[in-house]
């Protein structure tokens, strides 16, 4: 994704680009702005979960949805994150580029990250469509893709570099964490979903004069060290109250898996995915066994993070 405005010639080989779901392990809300949208203090780490997405050139511009979440509801015209990512770049691109390869683009998903969430799904879908494209038309400034990410959505742009960042403004304003070792975490899904201007609505209504959003410095001493112990006691999400109170249940899901000896039950986003730290691999098992048992736990999916950005898997 380095700046190759000078390209070679593009390609009409398929290529095959991975990016990976995510988890707010911090995110601290302040007030809303003039334009609606809250001041945000985030702590992103990507995870071991990924999309994985083929873009063929010469098709139709149709977009197909495979995997694991197939069944569930996405888009398939131009709505859909990873089509408005390449409509996105080839606006940014094609007074001074030939971007006519991306026009007809058939785009496969295959789902492995859980749909509507909190986990950002659909935004890896967009990061690795821009990744893809990118690689297609033989290299795109890294500062373009970053200014279409975030007309996507603003995790999108966390999801293109990965790994663990703090994120301000909307979460778009992005710098480097130091992170040591893996995180493990058991991300306990709902078959039911929120609203996630709902979920801001109901804390504006709780929280009418809110704090300035923060990152505690004991959650990135945490980070560093690779201590999940630290880190669960420093970590918080500012939206849990509000989730809660749109899906009781939630509370009663955190709550059992404390019970089942989790460091940390942490809202991912704004829900209602549910994600709870673990020591090391062995008690993460441990923990999905039991919290797939548990009411209102739909899937428990073992992950670790972080994890790369999007990145090219295969050309084809």
């Amino acid at each position: 994704m380095s700046a190759q405005l000078h390209s070679r010639p593009h390609t009409l080989t398929p290529v095959k680009v991975q990016a990976p779901g995510k988890i707010n392990v911090h995110l601290g809300v302040g007030g809303a702005g003039d334009d609606g949208y809250h001041s945000l203090a985030t702590v992103f780490q990507a995870l071991n979960l990924h999309e994985t997405l083929t873009l063929i050139p010469g098709g139709s511009a149709s977009i197909v949805v495979g995997g694991r979440y197939a069944d569930a509801e996405v888009p398939q015209d131009d709505t859909n994150f990873a089509r408005k990512a390449v409509n996105l770049l080839i606006a940014a691109l094609e007074d001074e580029r030939d971007v006519d390869v991306l026009r007809d683009l058939d785009i496969v998903i295959d789902k492995q990250v859980p749909v509507a969430g909190g986990m950002g799904g659909g935004s890896a879908d967009a990061a690795a469509a821009l990744c893809g494209a990118a690689h297609l038309i033989g290299g795109v400034d890294e500062s373009i893709l970053h200014d279409c990410a975030v007309a996507v959505g603003a995790d999108v742009a966390f999801l293109l570099r990965g790994g663990t960042a703090i994120g301000h403004g909307r979460g778009e304003k992005l710098s480097p964490v130091l992170t040591r070792g893996s995180f493990h975490w058991v991300m306990a899904t709902s078959a039911r979903q929120l609203s996630t201007p709902a979920i801001y609505s109901r804390f504006d209504e709780l929280t009418p004069d809110p704090e300035p959003a923060v990152v505690p410095d004991e959650v990135l001493t945490a980070l560093a060290a690779g201590d999940p112990d630290t880190l669960a006691t420093a970590a918080a999400n500012d939206l849990t109250d509000a989730a809660i109170s749109a899906m009781p249940e939630l509370a009663e899901v955190m709550e059992a898996g404390r019970d089942a000896g989790a460091l940390l039950p942490l809202l991912s986003g704004s829900g209602p995915t549910i994600g709870f730290l673990a020591r090391d691999a062995h008690h993460a098992l441990d923990l999905a066994v039991l919290l797939q048992a548990t009411r209102g736990v739909k899937e428990a999916l073992r992950t670790t993070g972080p994890a790369p950005g999007a990145h090219i898997v295969d050309q084809l």
